[in-house]
């Protein structure tokens, strides 16, 4: 296989953008990198001195585990995008590897059987019955932020929209698992009162007046490990002190997310339960 005059063959390409031979195919494949030319006779691959640059900016982009079809997205986009789609794409990975980082950590303490790091004050009070208007969504780990956001956004601009009246905090609850296989799904919840109807994707549902336990999480403390032990906290002062109820331990977030200091309270998980008579 030789040079055709002004072009690399694959191979010498390859050695030229330090990719491999089946990196390029795969780029070809999909569309991200395509040869100047293809020999209709041999099927061989010309690619021209002037794509090395875009071949070395794709083993940089994959080197920092951005998708193929972000990659896609942004070759598509206008030069001025590129860098800040590389920011957006490194603190999403970031976010995800300090998740990760945490669940580990969750992890090696409790097969160790470690004590909890911390030590929850649990209090104990009475939520009324309430109508929600909720969000739900099924979604893994690296959309779990994005999303809960978004909803808590979307129902006080739905609730305000129909000249109703919320009544309370937003709500989180988990009905499965997030992680990178299980997508939940995540039910967002905002307490509210006057003419609210569900419309689009919105759901209006009724909660039941109920008991709870609680334990009030500061803002660092709002990662994994920490966050799960004070989910165990109150489920255990729960079947301690009465009976679990058929409603799931929630987050509430009765408080400025965005104001809040590390040391400052940012949010609550509470268990639902019926305590014992007497």
């Amino acid at each position: 296989m030789t040079d055709t005059p002004g072009t690399l063959t694959i191979g010498a390409f390859a050695r030229a953008s330090h990719l491999s031979l089946k990196a390029l195919r795969l780029y070809d494949d999909l569309g991200l990198l395509r040869p100047v030319w293809v020999d209709p006779a041999s099927g061989y691959r010309h690619y021209a001195a002037e794509q090395l640059e875009v071949a070395r900016l794709i083993g940089l982009l994959r080197t920092v585990e951005m998708p193929l079809a972000d990659i896609r997205a942004l070759l598509s986009a206008p030069h001025s995008e590129w860098a800040s789609r590389v920011e957006a794409h490194w603190a999403g990975a970031d976010a995800l590897h300090r998740q990760r980082a945490a669940v580990a950590r969750h992890l090696s303490c409790t097969l160790r059987g470690d004590p909890m790091t911390r030590t929850h004050d649990v209090q104990t009070r009475t939520v009324p019955a309430q109508t929600v208007l909720t969000l739900q969504r099924r979604v893994l780990l690296p959309e779990l932020s994005a999303f809960i956001g978004s909803a808590m956004d979307r129902l006080h601009a739905e609730v305000n929209a129909q000249n109703a009246e919320v009544t309370g905090p937003p709500v989180v609850i988990y009905h499965g698992e997030v992680n990178a296989d299980s997508d939940g799904p995540v039910e967002v919840c905002l307490p509210c009162a006057g003419p609210v109807q569900p419309t689009g994707d919105f759901t209006l549902r009724e909660e039941a007046s109920h008991a709870e336990a609680f334990v009030t999480v500061r803002k660092a403390d709002f990662e994994y490990h920490e966050l799960m032990t004070a989910y165990d906290a109150v489920d255990r002062y729960a079947r301690a002190h009465g009976v679990r109820t058929g409603l799931p331990v929630r987050e509430v977030y009765p408080y400025n997310w965005d104001a809040a200091g590390p040391d400052d309270p940012a949010g609550e998980v509470a268990c639902p339960y019926t305590p014992n008579a007497g």
